[in-house]
């Protein structure tokens, strides 16, 4: 297999260029059905690695570091994660990464479902710009407060650091009488042009912040707001 962009020899045909820097798989999916783990690279090709899986802590450790190398080969830095035992999966995927990586935990599914969404879902993400700069010149707007003091300004942030936000702005701040605990940022819908509504909850007060978004349809702000969710 060579890449597709300088020729250069590749391992496999889903593998990162370390000759050029070309990207050859988009992400990753993991799947765990009857003690046998899979992984799904996507890119243009489709590539499966499956792993026997013991329940031993040796060997759980030997196999999670084996599939860390391997995601690592291709330079992914989305790990989506279905199947049995998912969180599990996940939480192991994520404590032996070897780079900055971003481990999401989707619906249950069969794996023919899995790997059809799968596809679909990095080949769309992948044509959705980005936006980057200084997370904290990202918020603006005319009310400047933000509830829930430094726990409430760390929530808003988390979505500020997403390259797929240009711009969150902080609005009214309500007060619904009745005290629901501690601080809470919620998502609640894309609109028509991609951008998302969440509440932030702090007690008693609820208040909504504007997320403006890359995305330039409701299809877009859709798999945009899975993404932001998946950071809180």
């Amino acid at each position: 297999m060579r890449c597709r962009n300088c020729g250069n020899e590749l391992f496999s045909r889903t593998s990162y260029c370390l000759y050029c820097g070309e990207r050859n798989a988009y992400g990753c999916g993991a799947y765990l059905e009857n003690e046998k783990l899979k992984l799904v690279f996507i890119g243009e090709d489709v590539e499966t690695l499956a792993f026997r899986v013991y329940d031993d802590e040796i060997s759980l450790r030997n196999l999670f570091e084996i599939c860390a190398e391997r995601i690592h080969e291709r330079r992914v830095d989305k790990v989506v994660v279905s199947g049995e035992r998912k969180d599990f999966v996940a939480s192991m995927i994520s404590k032996f990464a070897l780079s900055n990586l971003e481990v999401l935990v989707t619906d249950d599914m069969d794996f023919d479902e899995f790997l059809e969404r799968l596809a679909e879902f990095f080949r769309r993400i992948r044509g959705i710009k980005k936006f980057y700069a200084d997370p904290e010149e990202k918020i603006s707007g005319a009310h400047s407060t933000i509830i829930g003091g430094r726990e409430g300004f760390n929530l808003v942030m988390r979505l500020a650091k997403s390259p797929y936000v240009k711009k969150i702005v902080p609005g009214v701040i309500e007060n619904k009488g009745t005290s629901q605990g501690g601080v809470r940022l919620k998502l609640t819908r894309s609109d028509d042009r991609g951008n998302i509504r969440a509440l932030l909850i702090h007690g008693a007060a609820v208040q909504q912040i504007y997320v403006i978004t890359t995305a330039s349809n409701k299809e877009e702000g859709e798999i945009v707001l899975r993404e932001l969710i998946s950071l809180l």
